[in-house]
């Protein structure tokens, strides 16, 4: 399709031409990568800066018009919310079905210290897993994604301790130099990435591939956060004392005034049976993990 045109079909965007092409994103997705491209951003950049060519604009697919009557913002947000579940069924599908979440999570029981990174956008997911892994088990660290805090986690890693990653288009150079430190101490590298292909992987004793596809321009984090939450639950179940630490921490809170905003009536200082604004769940066994 390229080809025919050339170059006026430079003008036409990604979207037609696969589908002038019976293509898949994925087809697109699989030559931008035998070109050594991360996503069709950097082409532009690439073109633009070496040959001189300006390419059109990936295609906003939210916005485009469908042929019946539907409204288009209807239409959109149908389409959203379809891609939405399709991501998380099949990441969490693929991550049961292949048992890495089972044996990442081992990874970071058997670990001496536990250390977390995600820069750019998943610095998100990066703080929210350090977060529930804190509730569970101790030496939990959040590595905040600049040089200077990079350079003290290696500096003061071990072999015995655990790194979990994530590392997502377009990817962070930072993340794959701190994975191939830690790999090289000997440290265990857990990476949640959306691809075996991405950069990372070239340095994880443990891969979780996320599903990020969808219909925006950006990312999504649905699967990823998903995977991330499951993944500090497994955690969790194996950890020694994890429920009592958590039921610690909601006393800590307690005392410190931290919660309270909100809190129903029937629920006591100090008790879970409400904790997280859910009145009516159990309260988890005394004896048992608190997943």
């Amino acid at each position: 399709m390229l080809a025919e045109e050339y170059p006026a079909s430079l003008e036409r965007r990604p979207g037609q031409l696969l589908r002038a092409a019976d293509a898949t994103a994925a087809d697109l997705d699989g030559l931008l990568a035998a070109a050594g491209v991360a996503s069709t951003d950097e082409l532009r950049v690439l073109a633009a800066r070496e040959m001189g060519l300006r390419l059109a604009e990936p295609d906003l697919r939210f916005t485009s018009r469908e042929p019946h009557s539907e409204p288009r913002e209807r239409s959109a947000l149908r389409r959203m919310i379809a891609a939405e579940e399709d991501n998380l069924r099949r990441t969490l599908a693929d991550l049961q079905a292949n048992g890495a979440l089972e044996v990442a999570a081992a990874a970071l029981l058997r670990a001496r210290r536990r250390w977390v990174l995600g820069d750019l956008k998943s610095a998100g997911y990066a703080s929210l897993l350090a977060s529930d892994l804190t509730s569970s088990m101790r030496d939990v660290f959040l590595v905040q994604p600049a040089t200077g805090a990079a350079v003290n986690a290696i500096s003061d890693a071990h072999a015995d301790d655990a790194l979990v990653v994530f590392s997502f288009r377009n990817y962070s150079r930072l993340t794959v130099d701190v994975a191939r430190e830690f790999h090289a101490l000997g440290a265990s590298v857990i990476a949640l990435t959306d691809s075996y292909t991405s950069p990372v992987c070239s340095f994880a004793s443990h891969v979780l591939a996320v599903d990020t596809r969808s219909e925006s321009p950006h990312h999504s984090p649905t699967a990823v956060a998903a995977a991330a939450h499951v993944l500090a639950a497994l955690a969790a179940a194996g950890a020694k004392g994890a429920v009592r630490r958590s039921r610690r921490r909601a006393e800590v809170f307690d005392s410190l005034g931290s919660y309270g905003l909100g809190r129903p009536a029937s629920a006591a200082p100090g008790t879970l049976g409400s904790f997280g604004g859910a009145p009516g769940l159990p309260e988890p066994a005394a004896d048992g993990p608190d997943t």
